[in-house]
């Protein structure tokens, strides 16, 4: 009988062993899965981390950029506007800020020489824009003479204003209450300086010669360059500066 019994005996033993050999291996191999499955979490956090703030980066860049090109567009089109009423256009900016106008300029015009489009002071003081009247006249409706203020893109401000002054500009200036430093003489708004010096568009096709620098928070600035003699506008990236010394925009 024990002779019988013990290959049956010695059978279970093995097959034990064999049992708690499985165990172990799959407990282990468990363990095993767990530490790949927190490796390849540390990686993508690693990843993340990389990738977030460059694509943060990246969308700052673009904001700035459109920025630069809205300013392009909208002065290249004030300059046609000019060109096209007989009227010079104006745009102030708000250093350190957002806000921003181009608007027609309300100096010393003759609304009779106005061509339609025009926006001018009647006798009365009050604002008018000007229309193509029968037999080639001109005729005049009320406008809202309030500004038309825009903004450049979230977290992008007006850092400087340069302009070079001449006797048009010089004029602006000085029927608005500020000092002109001298014709001829490039002068720079920002910092603290409030409202840049106006950048005039002509009717001749010239303009103010000037350098709009814009900004973001990261200290990353482009240029709206405007030539005066042709009055050709321009975009172009330029240094950064340290972002302590921007203003707060929103």
């Amino acid at each position: 009988m024990n002779l019988l019994t013990t290959p049956n005996r010695a059978n279970r033993t093995a097959g034990s062993h064999r049992d708690g050999a499985s165990r172990s291996f799959l407990i282990a191999r468990a363990g095993v899965t767990l530490f790949e499955v927190l490796i390849v979490l540390a990686i993508l956090a690693a990843v993340a981390g990389i990738v977030i703030p460059s694509f943060d980066a990246m969308v700052g860049s673009r904001r700035i950029k459109n920025s630069a090109d809205r300013l392009f567009n909208e002065l290249s089109e004030a300059r046609v506007k000019a060109m096209r009423t007989g009227q010079a256009q104006v745009l102030k900016a708000t250093l350190q800020g957002r806000s921003y106008s181009i608007t027609p300029w309300l100096g010393s015009y003759d609304s009779a020489d106005a061509s339609a489009g025009a926006t001018v002071t009647d006798g009365t003081g009050g604002v008018v824009e000007t229309s193509a009247g029968a037999k080639g006249g001109v005729g005049t409706s009320e406008v809202n003479t309030a500004d038309d203020i825009r903004e450049l893109d979230d977290r992008i401000q007006f850092f400087a204003v340069d302009t070079l002054i001449d006797s048009r500009n010089a004029s602006a200036i000085e029927s608005e209450g500020g000092t002109v430093p001298g014709v001829g003489v490039s002068a720079t708004a920002g910092a603290a300086s409030g409202e840049s010096n106006p950048v005039m568009l002509y009717p001749d096709g010239s303009a103010t010669t000037a350098q709009i620098v814009i900004a973001d928070e990261r200290g990353r600035r482009m240029v709206v360059q405007i030539r005066g003699v042709t009055g050709q506008i321009s975009i172009f990236k330029t240094s950064s500066v340290d972002p302590s010394t921007l203003g707060t925009t929103p």
